[in-house]
């Protein structure tokens, strides 16, 4: 019975190989490889030979149509692997899945290494929930809305890939825009010279700008955002000092308007709106004695 092995392959670590990915490249009939010089160097590692096809972005539609065929009439088990990590995650591999579902193939996953989730292991990030978002937009207006509409979906991390010469482009738009953003920016990941910047997008945009080997390897990122304000209701203040001078401009006490203000501002807000009132009020007294 035709059957197709999703194959996740190391990041970088040949050490991270699995007794399970050896036994699907085994017992496979054929390969499906995003770029059949890399999947051959894995298996002259692995000291197996087995015949193997191109299946990339620029042919994956076509290629997937014909491998389904294939798999159908000679009854073959197939693995599809990309370069690294796991297929179809922002790799090749998902037309293949699809067709294969389509046509009622068993389609089997082989886990493995993964970028996104072994540079939020070690973000320090509270990661219960967060996006994927693959490689965000190339434009810095689009890239901006892109940021911009995600920190108003509540989720309060994303990863991101990105290419080495667009890296530094990514946290610039990220430090302006969200300069309180904590970040990871993970490089060549469980490679020899992995590379893991952490801090505020600030920090680590210098970082990047200080490293002359900013423009080599892969990257991930992952950032944990602020979350969004809420654009305050129409005649509600926008903050807590407002709210107390308004109420101070209608007759009320200090004390009296910074009580209310507490129902709907946070305390540290109100006790610094306050102390501040007060810091205004007791110059303001001052001058009259000059």
């Amino acid at each position: 019975m035709a059957k197709l092995y999703v194959v996740a392959t190391p990041i970088g670590n040949l050490g991270d190989l699995t007794d399970n990915m050896r036994a699907a490249f085994e017992r496979c009939d054929l390969i499906a490889a995003e770029d059949t010089r890399v999947t051959m160097k894995l298996l002259n590692h692995l000291g197996i030979k087995k015949p193997l096809v191109s299946c990339h972005r620029h042919n994956e539609g076509r290629r997937a149509e014909e491998l389904v065929e294939r798999m159908l009439r000679e009854d073959l088990t197939v693995c599809v692997t990309s370069d690294a990590g796991t297929p179809a995650i922002s790799d090749p591999g998902w037309a293949i899945v699809s067709a294969a579902r389509a046509a009622g193939i068993e389609v089997s996953p082989v886990v493995g290494p993964s970028a996104v989730t072994a540079a939020l292991s070690v973000s320090g990030f509270q990661s219960a929930s967060f996006a994927f978002l693959g490689f965000l937009p190339r434009e810095r207006a689009a890239l901006d809305e892109a940021l911009v509409n995600f920190s108003k979906t509540g989720i309060p991390v994303f990863v991101a890939y990105e290419s080495p010469h667009r890296v530094v482009k990514l946290l610039e738009a990220v430090a302006e825009k969200f300069p309180q953003a904590r970040v990871l920016v993970a490089c060549d990941l469980t490679k020899k010279f992995e590379r893991i910047d952490a801090g505020s997008a600030v920090e680590v945009l210098e970082a990047l700008r200080n490293n002359p080997n900013v423009d080599k390897g892969e990257y991930v990122v992952a950032a944990e955002l602020p979350p969004a304000k809420e654009a305050p209701e129409a005649g509600k203040p926008r903050d807590a000092a407002a709210a107390i001078l308004e109420a101070m401009l209608n007759g009320a006490s200090l004390k009296d308007a910074a009580d209310a203000a507490l129902d709907g501002f946070p305390r540290n807000e109100v006790y610094r709106a306050k102390l501040r009132m007060k810091e205004f009020l007791a110059s303001q007294r001052e001058d009259e004695f000059d």
